[in-house]
């Protein structure tokens, strides 16, 4: 996965390639961190590159260090996927 990051007046954004299963690569922006057992986890939105009106696809992503100690995105454990995601919908409705 390739990072890159773009900054804005207001805060910098962090945009990342993801290949899909099926081999397509697409960019997603780094939304929020979520901390959870000592690890670090990656909600990630879709970039839309044509700016249509289509639902941005939200991914979760457990944050390593890989052996020179670059951030890679990695799937998290079915556990961890439950109790991130569960954090970030607490999250959200918190907003609301």
């Amino acid at each position: 996965m390739a990072e890159d990051t773009k900054s804005t007046a207001e805060e910098e954004v962090i945009v990342v390639l993801i290949e899909g299963p099926n081999g397509e690569e697409e960019y997603y922006a780094q939304d929020v961190i979520i901390p959870y057992e000592g690890k670090e986890f990656a909600i990630l939105v879709s970039v839309d590159e044509d700016d249509s009106d289509a639902e941005p696809e939200i991914i979760v992503a457990r944050m390593d260090q890989d052996d020179d100690g670059e951030i890679v995105y990695v799937s998290p454990e079915e556990d961890e996927f439950t109790a991130v995601e569960k954090l970030y919908n607490e999250m959200f409705a918190e907003e609301e």
